[in-house]
């Protein structure tokens, strides 16, 4: 929680015995940003996904459409660009948030970047629309998903087949008119990343399909250490433990310190 004036609630204030007005006109909920620079080596034998070398994590505090943070995010790709060796396949990866894509797709560094939806967020949307075709905890709509969940990870048409599938689906049963609303909504989630969806495509490759570590860092980095119970924190408070966090994630501790105290002896 940010220490800063919050966004304004309609209806009657809450009233409660020992309630300060500043605790609620003076805190207000805003995420900060996470992102991971992750590099892979091949597949292990006998193995289904990339070994992962490492990662180098970015971090900033809420801010309005995140500029600092995209500005350092962006200086941290185009140094790992400097040294990555002649063909290296690059891949921006993250979820289905339309914002990020926006961004990625307005990025010129990016231009050159394979794209692709976490396969994991897709299952989950594909759960949904699962859910909404044969209702919740059915076993048809377990069967369902699982048929199709295989289907995106293995067949290169396999966004295609579960599109067609809930269309034959939806005109064979008798939806009602909110499931058929929730379907149509997951159905439009497929249809706008179907071009970053080819999971099976990057298996053969032994390209990674999952946004796992920078999954991880949202947790890591940001919410174990400043979401603790009653935490309030300035924006720059709040920045100085992410920075800190951020050197100790990334295995750079150890020089940064070298280099703060090479500072400090100059001065």
């Amino acid at each position: 929680m940010m220490r800063e004036a919050g966004a304004a609630k309609r209806g009657r204030p809450a009233e409660r015995p020992g309630r300060s007005p500043a605790q609620s006109e003076n805190t207000a909920y805003r995420n900060a940003m996470a992102g991971a620079l992750s590099f892979y080596g091949a597949v292990p034998q006998g193995g289904q996904t990339p070994r992962r070398l490492g990662s180098v994590y970015s971090s900033h505090m809420p801010e309005e459409r995140a500029p600092t943070f995209k500005q350092k995010f962006e200086a941290e790709v185009k140094a790992a660009e400097q040294g990555a060796p002649e063909g290296i396949a690059k891949v921006v990866l993250c979820d289905g948030a339309r914002a990020l894509w926006k961004y990625v797709e307005e990025t010129p560094l990016f231009e050159d970047y394979e794209r692709l939806v976490d396969y994991w967020h897709s299952a989950e949307h594909l759960s949904l629309a699962a859910e909404a075709l044969f209702g919740k905890g059915t076993d048809e709509a377990k069967r369902w998903y699982k048929k199709y969940k295989g289907k995106l990870l293995e067949d290169d048409d396999g966004v295609e087949a579960l599109l067609r599938s809930t269309k034959y689906y939806e005109q064979a049963r008798d939806l009602p008119a909110a499931r058929r609303r929730d379907l149509q909504a997951q159905r439009t989630f497929f249809v706008r990343n179907r071009a970053r969806m080819t999971y099976a495509d990057f298996r053969r490759r032994g390209l990674p399909i999952g946004s796992g570590p920078v999954e991880a860092a949202c947790k890591t980095l940001i919410k174990a250490r400043l979401c603790q119970s009653g935490m309030r924190w300035t924006a720059g408070g709040g920045q100085n433990i992410l920075d800190l966090r951020t050197y100790v994630k990334s295995n750079r501790w150890d020089p940064m310190w070298q280099a703060y105290k090479e500072l400090v002896n100059a001065a």
